[in-house]
């Protein structure tokens, strides 16, 4: 996570609980410490936001219950050659 959106994490996570009832697989949108509004596609959530505070960092996030883990790898595969 960017330490520029480190504080709307923070804000997104302390509110978790709250937003999964009503707003679970939703897209919060927060600037700061102000949590804007909720949004039904990825789309709509950066349109609000370029609206809103024009082209400067602010939060994004699908609410979600648990995060999706994802696994990189990046090696050498060694043969037997």
């Amino acid at each position: 996570m960017s330490v520029l959106l480190e504080k709307e994490y923070k804000v997104y996570l302390s509110h978790l609980d709250e937003f999964i009832p009503s707003h679970q697989n939703q897209f919060v949108l927060i600037k700061g410490s102000k949590i804007v509004d909720f949004y039904n596609s990825y789309e709509e959530a950066l349109k609000a936001g370029l609206k809103n505070f024009g082209n400067v960092p602010f939060f994004i996030k699908i609410v979600q219950k648990s995060e999706e883990v994802h696994f990189f790898h990046q090696g050498i595969i060694a043969s037997d050659a």
